[in-house]
C-alpha cells in the first residue's frame, strides 16, 4: 500500500526550540492529496503509516526521544479493530501525537470523544489538524478533548497583505486559545512578516518553510518534550463576566434571569455593570444589565481608553499592579521584558517559585495595605549579570469597591546617586536627593568600639567590621528602608514609620542583636543613635538626631 511512498518530517517550533515534527507523507510522481482521497480503505492505510512511520523511527538513536506527528482520518477512531490495535501499538510506542483530518468522513462526535478519551490513557497525544482548511464539521470536532488545534495554512497565508485576513486569524485564536484554552499549532510560516504578526496574537506552536524545510529521518534529532506551554485562564473575571451575561440573556422564563442575574452579582466583585439584587420588574433588569455592559465595552475601546492604556503599557517604567494576596492583574510590557514572563499568567506562589525575590515585593506590599499611609517608596538594587542595577520603586494603595490594590511603577536609576563601595549603603549625597523627603522618619548612628578595633586590630579589619556591621543591620530593616552611610562610622537610617515610639522599639532590637552578633565574633561593638521627625527639612532633622545620638552617647558613657 506504501510503495513508492516515502516521508520527511517537518520541525515544529515552540519558544525558538523544535518541539516535535511532523511525519509528512510524499509519493514519487503524484499529488499526495489527491491520491490520499482516492484510498477507498482509510483504516488500513492509516495503520499502515502508523507502523512505517514508528519503524523508522525505531532505527534512530535515542528515536524513543523524537515526538513524531502522523496523519490520520477521524473516521479511523471509529472502527474497532483499529482502535483494537492502537493499544497494542501505543502500550510500548510514545511520544506520538496522532493529528485528526478529513473532519467530513464523520460526525458522530460523541464516539470520536469516548476514544480519543480512552487512547490519550495510552499516553497518546492527539491534534485536530486542517483547521480553516473548509471541513464543514470543523466547528463541531473543536470542542474534541484534543491537545492541539492546527490552523491550515490557508489562513495565514494573506495576513502581511490583508488585514481582513489577519483579523480572521485573530478572532480564530481568541476563540480557539482564550475561549476553549486549546494550545494552537500554525503551519505555513514563510517569511518574517507572518511570523512577526502572528507573535503579537499569543503563545502558539510554529511550522514552515521559515523555520525550516521538511528534513530526511536521517536529520531529525530527539526533542524536548515537556514543554510548559502557557496556560490561558479561561475562567478569567472577563470570561466568566461574558458566560454569565449569556446565561442571561439565554434564559427561558423570568424565574430563569432572576437566578442568572444573582450568578452575576456574585461574580461582578467591581461592580462594574451596576447591578443591584433588589428589583421589581425582571426583565427591565435585564435590559439594563445588557445596556451598562454594552456601554462598558465601548469605553473599552474609546479613544481615551486606548491612550490611558497605551500610556501605562508603553511608559519608561515597570508597572505592575497586583490584588491583596499578592497575584498580579496587570504589568506592562517593560515589566513583562524585563522579567521575561508575564506574571499575569501566575499566582503568588507559582511567582515565588520563579523569581525568590518576589516574595519581597509582596511583603512590601502588605506593609503598605496595612499601613495608614496610601504610598511608599523604596530603593532596591537587583543583581544581574552584567553587575548591579539599582531601582527606585513607588508603591501606592488604592481601593475599589471594597478591593484593595497596590500599583508599583519601578524606574531604573538613572540619576547622580552613588552608593558606598565598601559598605553597600547609599552615599551621602542621598541626603539630599527628593527620595529622602518622601521618608517619615530619621535615625542618626555612630558607632561605639569601633576605634578600639581600628586600633588593635588594624583598618584592614577595621573595614571588614564596618562591611560587616552595614550588611548584618541593613538584614534587619525592610526593604523599603534606606541606609546612607554619613561618613567614617557614622549612618543614617530613612523609615516610613511615623509613629517615634515604635521606631525606638525597632532600634533597639537591632542594637541589642548587633552586640550579639559582634560578641560571638570576640568584638565589643554596639552604637548610639538619635531618632527624630523628618518634617520638611532634612538637614535640620539630621542636626537635631545629631544631638541626641551624642547626648545618648554621653548617657551611656556615664
Amino acid at each position: 500500500m506504501l510503495s513508492d511512498c516515502y516521508f520527511n518530517f517537518q520541525p515544529r517550533y515552540y519558544n525558538g526550540e523544535i518541539s516535535s515534527y511532523e511525519a509528512l507523507l510524499r509519493k514519487n510522481e503524484a499529488e499526495i492529496e489527491r491520491y490520499i482521497e482516492s484510498i477507498a480503505d482509510h483504516v488500513t492505510f492509516d495503520l499502515a503509516i502508523i507502523n512505517f512511520v514508528i519503524k523508522r523511527r525505531s532505527q534512530l538513536v535515542d528515536g524513543e526521544n523524537i515526538q513524531l506527528a502522523i496523519n490520520i482520518s477521524i473516521a479511523s477512531l471509529l472502527d474497532d479493530e483499529f482502535v483494537k490495535t492502537c493499544h497494542k501499538i501505543f502500550k510500548h510506542e510514545k511520544n506520538i501525537i496522532l493529528e485528526l483530518t478529513r473532519h467530513d468522513a464523520t460526525n458522530d462526535f460523541t464516539h470520536v470523544q469516548s476514544v480519543i478519551k480512552e487512547l490519550k490513557n495510552n499516553g497518546i497525544q492527539f491534534a485536530l489538524d486542517d483547521y480553516g482548511k473548509g471541513y464543514a464539521n470543523s466547528e463541531l470536532f473543536l470542542h474534541l478533548d484534543v491537545d492541539y488545534i492546527k490552523l491550515d495554512r490557508k489562513m495565514i497565508k494573506n495576513i502581511d497583505q490583508s488585514y481582513v485576513a489577519y483579523s480572521l486569524v485573530k478572532t480564530t485564536y481568541e476563540k480557539i486559545a482564550k475561549v476553549l484554552g486549546k494550545h494552537i499549532i500554525v503551519e505555513g510560516v514563510e517569511t518574517f512578516e507572518q511570523l512577526n504578526l502572528l507573535k503579537q496574537l499569543g503563545d502558539m506552536t510554529y511550522q514552515g518553510f521559515y523555520f525550516s524545510e521538511p528534513l530526511n529521518i536521517e536529520d531529525i534529532k530527539p526533542v524536548k518534550t515537556n514543554f510548559d506551554f502557557q496556560k490561558i485562564d479561561t475562567q478569567s473575571f472577563c470570561n466568566l463576566l461574558d458566560q454569565a451575561i449569556y446565561d442571561m440573556n439565554r434564559a427561558p422564563n423570568p424565574q430563569a434571569i432572576r437566578a442568572a442575574i444573582n450568578h452575576l452579582i456574585k461574580i461582578d466583585r467591581y461592580n462594574i455593570i451596576g447591578i443591584t439584587s433588589n428589583f421589581f420588574d425582571v426583565y427591565n433588569e435585564q435590559s439594563r444589565i445588557n445596556k451598562n455592559y454594552n456601554e462598558l465595552l465601548e469605553r473599552k475601546s474609546s479613544s481615551h481608553f486606548l491612550l490611558v492604556s497605551s500610556l501605562i503599557s508603553t511608559c519608561d517604567a515597570l508597572v505592575i499592579i497586583r490584588d491583596s494576596e499578592g497575584n498580579a492583574i496587570y504589568n506592562n510590557d517593560n515589566h513583562i521584558n524585563y522579567l521575561g514572563v508575564d506574571l499575569v499568567n501566575y499566582n503568588a506562589a507559582q511567582a515565588c517559585e520563579l523569581f525568590p525575590d518576589y516574595r519581597t515585593c509582596i511583603n512590601l506590599d502588605k506593609e503598605l495595605l496595612n499601613s495608614d499611609t496610601c504610598f511608599i517608596v523604596s530603593n532596591e538594587i537587583v543583581e544581574t549579570d552584567s553587575g548591579k542595577q539599582f531601582f527606585h520603586t513607588y508603591r501606592q494603595k488604592i481601593t475599589h469597591f471594597n478591593q484593595a490594590f497596590v500599583i508599583c511603577s519601578v524606574y531604573e536609576k538613572n540619576d547622580d546617586i552613588a552608593v558606598d563601595n565598601l559598605t553597600g549603603c547609599f552615599q551621602k549625597s542621598y541626603l539630599e536627593s527628593s527620595y529622602a523627603r518622601a521618608y517619615q522618619t530619621l535615625v542618626f548612628i555612630d558607632l561605639d568600639g569601633f576605634k578600639l578595633i581600628n586600633d588593635v586590630h588594624g583598618h584592614n579589619r577595621g573595614d571588614e567590621v564596618l562591611r560587616d556591621f552595614a550588611q548584618t543591620i541593613k538584614n534587619m530593616l525592610r526593604d523599603s528602608d534606606a541606609m546612607v552611610r554619613f561618613g567614617g562610622d557614622e549612618f543614617v537610617v530613612l523609615l516610613d514609620n511615623v509613629s517615634i515610639r515604635s521606631v525606638k522599639q525597632r532600634i533597639e532590637t537591632i542594637r541589642g542583636n548587633i552586640e550579639a552578633y559582634f560578641l560571638a565574633k570576640a568584638l565589643n561593638l554596639s552604637f548610639s543613635y538619635g531618632i527624630v521627625d523628618i518634617s520638611d527639612c532634612i538637614d535640620s532633622a539630621l542636626n537635631k538626631a545629631d544631638q541626641a545620638m551624642y547626648k545618648q552617647k554621653y548617657e551611656r558613657k556615664q
